[in-house]
């Protein structure tokens, strides 16, 4: 089970971080956002215990439920309901419910993280999953021209006024472009960012300070830490050297195509806190055509 602690700041994330995609920036509005003492943190610890943390997906999807529940305290129509046609499983209605303003709302969400490569395109598309099958266009079009049609076409007795996407996430850039702005439709010009690099790159940035310096620390995050911004103490386990996580890399990427994400933090003395995070993917990603 996933900490208290961390479980509160997810929510936060959750709830106050942008806005992934730029067809409703109008969803999150300021009076929404929440602070720590809004939340009885047990309360929620109790609540997610009952959510299943089988996917990164499923565990923003009890984020998303409690707070629309316990903090917004809309009334919850349907909640990850599964539309069946003649016993046949056709799809899943994440959220209908009644906003604060008597509006009957559908809601799909999703947490989503793209790396912009536009060196190579999938599917027409340079925003590329860490899971190369996935890119930022399918995504759009399977949340705008599925899943939000899916309750209209098979819920005609649900008398649904506003149909959005709830989509949070992070662009993550070549190393040294985070910074330029890249132009894409459908994308949040306040996105959150991050870097990447392939495997082969990261080996020689041992002489780089910034990488290598005695206050700098690397965190290897589980996927279901995937939200928040990372906070440690100096005497965690979790804390790599960078010839740790070199060393560690080099054993991963011997055995796995799997892309991790990793956050590099620096001290202040006493914490390391996270000051940016980068996935590392093989040499060959995204490897398809």
């Amino acid at each position: 089970m996933t900490c208290t602690r961390q479980l509160l700041s997810d929510l936060l994330w959750v709830v106050n971080s942008p806005m992934l995609l730029a067809t409703n920036d109008q969803v999150v509005s300021g009076h929404w956002r929440i602070r720590e003492q809004d939340v009885d943190a047990m309360h929620l610890a109790r609540f997610m215990e009952q959510k299943s943390l089988r996917s990164l997906g499923k565990y923003f999807e009890g984020l998303v439920s409690y707070w629309l529940q316990h903090l917004r305290k809309v009334d919850l129509l349907f909640e990850s309901y599964v539309i069946r046609d003649h016993k046949r499983t056709i799809g899943e209605v994440d959220f209908i419910f009644i906003d604060e303003h008597g509006r009957t709302t559908h809601w799909e969400v999703a947490v989503k993280f793209y790396l912009f490569n536009p060196q190579e395109c999938v599917l027409g598309s340079p925003f590329i999953g860490p899971n190369a099958n996935d890119t930022l266009d399918r995504k759009l079009h399977r949340l705008f021209d599925h899943q939000l049609t899916l309750g209209k076409q098979l819920l005609p007795d649900v008398d649904v006024e506003i149909r959005e996407a709830f989509v949070k996430g992070r662009i993550f850039y070549p190393d040294g472009q985070a910074d330029r702005s890249v132009g894409h439709p459908g994308l949040s010009s306040a996105h959150l960012k991050g870097s990447w690099f392939r495997h082969s790159e990261f080996r020689p940035l041992q002489d780089d300070p910034a990488m290598a310096s005695e206050d700098v620390r690397y965190c290897w995050l589980e996927k279901l830490n995937w939200l928040s911004v990372i906070e440690l103490s100096g005497e965690e386990d979790d804390l790599l050297s960078f010839d740790d996580l070199s060393g560690r890399m080099d054993g991963h990427f011997a055995n796995s195509k799997r892309c991790p994400l990793v956050v590099q933090l620096k001290s202040d003395g006493t914490t390391f806190h996270e000051s940016r995070r980068f996935f590392v993917v093989p040499d060959g990603w995204p490897g398809v055509s």
